[in-house]
């Protein structure tokens, strides 16, 4: 039976890899790392590059934070962090309607899958508007799917995050172990005290695999090793995609064909990661390549091609509910745009878009803290956090503004300043531009901050309620 094009799709199964850059992709078409490492060997990323080859690509996406708390708020909402309340590393809430609550307005089940429920869960707004709740468990996933009628899903996998490829024990098994020999047998017997933050439930032999292998990361890079961690990430990326993911992806497609359903796949990341004399890893990073990641949609409504220009994180989730037909404000919510048209075939994407980026984060310690006593069941407190840096997108120029970094081993963050601008040439590469000042990049950087000003109260009426309500948010 022929498939009427423009037909509503039953589900809508979006998919997170976190810490996936962009140009990890072996299709990548503008890739950014054999102009810094050497002699690294490209890695088998045969799922997604398929993946890229029967939908639309986009391998030019700036995500709107380096970290998974505040780029997942962006991806979901539709807003950039300091608009829809969760701006920080771990701090603050999503307050902004996000493409689950116009999914269940719509009567779909809502189901989310995580490999981070630390981080992706109640504590910072991610099980709202949420009917089923999943943590690392992928075939209960796709059970939760199929079992509704119509849907809008997302599974989130951690496995490409450090520890690269494996996430934990239970994925890992007894490859995860030998890695962890491998890379801690050549480290010193003392070392500083390293990240001991963790993003989901472990236990105590799962634990302290972890904390090894971060030790072993950040002995490498104090050691400036930068290309064996590239590599090392790489090779994490190809075993977690052949080892965990292409499996679940068959796993999916074969169920949805035999329930006869139809999909919506849409395939991103929420950052990259990178390594060299500023960049350990993402999370403090304003690097090119821990904010460009890749989107993938593919449907039957979705024509095939790659589009190289520049576009946003925060244009995901109008573009998702535009191809599913599920009803949203037209204006006045989203921040994004969305590329529907071009999905679909209908309009060339032209130009590259505006976009903007910011990193918060806090003293490694006070986390490290924080987050063991809420842990424990106790009340964590406060947990203060810091602009590290922000970035400003506009044509074919970015600027870059560092107002902290961490010191070697974490030990502590340092205040600095400084700023310089990026173009980028026709590869996509940035290159560093002295001549240019960046004053009206800058100058965006500034107008967008404003959002953190406190607004004048004013009294919260039936009549405010209502309007807002219309606009599309949950108050």
């Amino acid at each position: 039976m022929p498939v009427e094009l423009n037909a509503p799709y039953d589900h809508v199964v979006l998919i997170s890899i976190d810490t996936l850059r962009s140009d990890a992709l072996s299709c990548n078409p503008m890739k950014l790392w054999p102009h810094k490492y050497s002699g690294v060997r490209p890695v088998r990323t045969t799922v997604l590059d398929e993946l890229a080859g029967s939908g639309a690509y986009f391998p030019n996406v700036i995500s709107a934070a380096p970290y998974t708390a505040a780029a997942h708020g962006a991806i979901f909402s539709g807003q950039y962090p300091l608009h829809n309340g969760l701006h920080e590393f771990y701090n603050g809430s999503l307050r902004a309607p996000t493409v689950f609550t116009y999914g269940r307005r719509a009567g779909r089940a809502t189901v989310l899958k995580t490999d981070f429920p630390i981080i992706l869960g109640s504590q910072l707004g991610y099980t709202r508007d949420i009917d089923t709740y999943i943590v690392e468990d992928d075939d209960s996933f796709i059970e939760a799917v199929i079992e509704a009628d119509q849907s809008v899903a997302c599974a989130h996998f951690g496995a490409v995050h450090s520890p690269y490829g494996f996430h934990n024990l239970a994925f890992g098994g007894d490859a995860y172990r030998e890695k962890v020999a491998e890379l801690t047998a050549e480290l010193p017997k003392s070392l500083p005290f390293t990240d001991l933050l963790v993003e989901s439930y472990r236990d105590p032999e799962d634990t302290e695999l972890l904390v090894r292998y971060k030790r072993a990361i950040a002995y490498l890079h104090a050691e400036g090793q930068y290309d064996r961690l590239f590599q090392i990430y790489l090779d994490g990326v190809q075993h977690f995609l052949e080892s965990r993911f292409a499996h679940f992806v068959e796993r999916l497609r074969e169920r949805m064909a035999a329930a006869d359903r139809r999909m919506l796949l849409v395939v991103f990341a929420d950052h990259g990661e990178e390594f060299d004399e500023r960049t350990n890893g993402h999370f403090n990073s304003m690097a090119e390549a821990v904010l460009r990641v890749p989107l993938i949609i593919v449907g039957d409504d979705v024509a095939p091609a790659v589009h190289r220009n520049r576009v946003r994180t925060i244009d995901i989730a109008p573009t998702v509910l535009d191809l599913a037909g599920i009803p949203a404000p037209a204006t006045g919510v989203f921040d994004g745009r969305s590329l529907a048209p071009v999905v679909r075939g209908a309009e060339k994407l032209s130009g590259d878009a505006p976009a903007i980026a910011e990193a918060y984060t806090s003293e490694l310690n006070e986390f490290v803290t924080f987050q063991q006593r809420q842990l424990a069941g106790q009340q964590p407190g406060a947990l203060r956090h810091y602009l590290v840096g922000h970035t400003a997108y506009l044509e074919d120029r970015r600027v870059v503004r560092l107002t902290r970094q961490y010191s070697e081993w974490f030990q502590q963050m340092q205040s600095t300043e400084m700023a310089w601008v990026e173009r980028f040439d026709e590869s996509s590469v940035p290159r560093r531009d002295p001549a240019d000042d960046g004053a009206d990049l800058l100058a965006a950087l500034d107008d967008y901050r404003t959002a953190l000003r406190e607004p004048d109260q004013v009294s919260f009426t039936d009549e405010i309620r209502g309007q807002l309500r219309a606009l599309g948010y949950s108050v």
